[in-house]
């Protein structure tokens, strides 16, 4: 009989060529063995379901096993520290080469050895990682260290004089973006627990050419992207862009120095998955009385901050810009919860309708772990610091922009869909 305990106690000194996917492989052998329960993992030694190759010659020896989906050929291991020296040598094959750019990125890891044949499951990425936390304390990882996430500047001061941006419920409307790829960091400590809202402060219309509601959420995404920033975007027109390897149970930095107001853990980005919702948002009155800008057609000090005049004006720095009359805008006068005063560009209507679709469909998808009472935003998170939602989420009307909602109003709303939605199954 091979023990499962022994299996741990190796794996947390074993000597392996990827020290940042330990749990990662732990979490498949969880899944793989039953925790140590499977015949497979008993008798042969084998706690990764691994099918004989001719290269695991001097690794393992092939023995005839009935699992679940039929007989086939398996490995059989002398000892759990064969198992593991067995289990990198299967996955050095040719088939699997190219691993080694996923060492620091378990999800991407998982997501990589699916997408090449490891397993026929559509589900078995999410299954292994909703492991990971288990795997990590069963290796005496233990809680996650508070990480000290790298702050996020401005777009103004990010970019410089840059101008353009490069279930139960009905699935939104996602996109793909084939050429953008997240930075992740790790799994999230706890899976995803709810969700902070931003705007990108980008432009929304191309400088040349026709409008395209589409092209500034796309734009966002492939900048943070090269920003090693990971979030989901949102267009005008309410489509939600993925990068080609999203994984709501990943984190990537998004939402900078910041704390939660319930909780009061730092680093948000490590809970909360973000969304940049394509939007000017706060905007700043000209010379003009009915024309008001923003930051990127503003003319702008060395630190990227807007430049006003002594009646709190800015000047049109560019030559196309995108101007905003006083009736499309939402004025704040004074702090308002967690928004702060001044102008604001609403998100649309389709904006908006995606979003609390997107919030339903997460706490649907992972109904353990997501609480529509921890979707906050950025000027919750980061007070004084950021200013995003603000008054860009609102009350819209057909003939004005309406009234500003707080992010507290906002929760409100989606509990009370969330509490209909169960009272109707």
């Amino acid at each position: 009989m091979h023990s499962w305990s022994e299996l741990i106690q190796s794996a947390r000194s074993a000597a392996i060529p990827a020290p940042g996917l330990r749990a990662a492989t732990l979490a498949q052998w969880i899944l793989e063995s039953g925790r140590g329960s499977s015949a497979l993992a008993q008798q042969y030694g084998n706690f990764g379901g691994l099918k004989w190759r001719d290269e695991m010659k001097g690794y393992a020896t092939p023995v005839t096993y009935g699992a679940h989906d039929g007989v086939d050929t398996y490995c059989e291991f002398e000892n759990v520290q064969a198992f593991i020296q067995g289990y990198w040598r299967f996955i050095g094959r040719s088939v699997y080469t190219g691993w080694e750019a996923f060492s620091n990125d378990p999800p991407g890891y998982i997501g990589f050895l699916k997408g090449r044949g490891y397993a026929a499951d559509v589900a078995y990425p999410a299954k292994v990682l909703a492991l990971l936390p288990e795997a990590e304390a069963l290796l005496g990882e233990g809680q996650p260290q508070q990480i000290q996430e790298p702050d996020r500047p401005s777009r103004a001061k990010a970019e410089g004089s840059r101008i353009d941006f490069l279930a139960a419920i009905e699935s939104p409307a996602f996109e793909v973006l084939g050429q953008v790829k997240h930075t992740y960091q790790g799994a999230r400590p706890n899976g995803l627990e709810g969700a902070i809202v931003h705007y990108d402060a980008g432009r929304t219309r191309p400088t040349k050419g026709a409008d395209d509601p589409e092209w500034g959420a796309r734009q966002t995404l492939d900048w943070g992207a090269m920003q090693s920033y990971a979030f989901a975007t949102i267009s005008r027109s309410g489509k939600i862009y993925l990068p080609t390897n999203m994984d709501w149970q990943a984190w990537g930095y998004h939402a900078g120095k910041s704390r939660c107001p319930v909780t009061d853990r730092t680093s948000v980005s490590q809970y909360f998955v973000g969304f940049e919702i394509n939007c000017p948002g706060l905007v700043y009155p000209t010379s003009d009385p009915d024309a008001f800008i923003a930051w990127f057609d503003a003319k702008r000090d060395a630190e990227g901050s807007v430049i006003l005049n002594s009646k709190g004006q800015a000047t049109i720095a560019t030559s196309n810009p995108e101007i905003y009359r006083k009736a499309q805008l939402r004025h704040v006068p004074a702090q308002t919860g967690n928004i702060s005063p001044g102008y604001y560009v609403p998100y649309t209507q389709a904006q908006q309708e995606a979003l609390v679709k997107v919030l339903l469909w997460l706490k649907a998808r992972f109904p353990k772990t997501f609480r529509l009472d921890y979707v906050f935003g950025h000027d919750e998170v980061s007070p004084h610091r950021k200013v995003d939602p603000g008054a860009a989420y609102g009350l819209l009307t057909s003939k004005s922009p309406g009234a500003a909602q707080t992010m507290a109003q906002l929760r409100s709303i989606l509990l009370k869909a969330w509490g209909g939605m169960q009272a109707e199954v």
